[in-house]
């Protein structure tokens, strides 16, 4: 018989499996999840398989249907537009905070963001999941600023649901690294107000690639004609933050 604590470890390692293979769209949208297979394939039993789903249900990554199982959410646009103004909304007020808090005469930074600064840096051509990843980092790290935990924990579940997108969206724009790099930038040196305003701008640009990151992303592939459009906003938004 397993001790207690090796339960916890085994649900612990399934709900992380699981959830990376839901924020990663490994499963497509709809899609019934199996949990007999799913047991199968992590090699444990269906109780900590079904624990771990119903987690998951509760942070709204997936849905459940009585009698009929576990399955993947479909976001429709409306909805991720509202993830979307809800994380900017709690990260702007956050941002908020720290401008107040600021000491006339002195700077103090966001120690926190140097490491990611660095990484970045260090990184010539990141991939689309590493940079999605970063966004959720970046913004965590500002939720945490505002002292209410109740913001970190919204900002972090938006940061789940809303990763496959930023996949899409960096996929779609031509240098996603840049203007991220320099957000962090701003966060690290204590250049609240830039941070403040670099934040608004990248969430203008979120809202404008939107329609096409749900036609390229989730849906068939856009005609090239709509790809040469959506690459045209990327570039002139990230004109913007020079």
């Amino acid at each position: 018989m397993q001790s207690k604590p090796d339960n916890s470890n085994i649900i612990k390692r399934v709900y992380h499996s699981l959830k990376s293979s839901v924020i990663s769209n490994e499963f497509p949208a709809g899609e019934r999840l199996n949990i007999e297979m799913l047991a199968e394939e992590l090699r444990v039993s269906i109780t900590p398989v079904r624990e771990s789903l119903l987690r998951l249900v509760a942070e709204g990554l997936i849905t459940t249907v009585p009698k009929m199982g576990f399955f993947m959410k479909t976001l429709s646009e409306s909805d991720i537009r509202n993830l979307y103004e809800l994380n900017h909304l709690l990260v702007d007020w956050s941002v908020g905070c720290l401008i107040a808090d600021q000491i006339p005469g002195s700077v103090i930074g966001m120690p926190e963001l140097s490491a990611l600064q660095k990484k970045l840096t260090l990184l010539k051509a990141p991939s689309d999941e590493l940079i999605a990843h970063s966004v959720g980092q970046l913004f965590s790290a500002c939720a945490k600023r505002s002292g209410n935990s109740e913001i970190v924990q919204r900002v972090e579940n938006a940061s789940d649901r809303l990763n496959y997108i930023r996949i899409c969206e960096a996929r779609m724009q031509t240098a996603p690294l840049k203007p991220l790099l320099k957000i962090v930038k701003y966060g690290s040196e204590g250049n609240f107000d830039m941070l403040r305003s670099s934040l608004g701008t990248q969430f203008d640009l979120s809202l404008r690639l939107l329609p096409h990151v749900m036609r390229q992303g989730i849906f068939p592939a856009v005609a090239l004609a709509d790809e040469v459009v959506v690459e045209t906003v990327a570039d002139k938004s990230q004109l913007d933050w020079r």
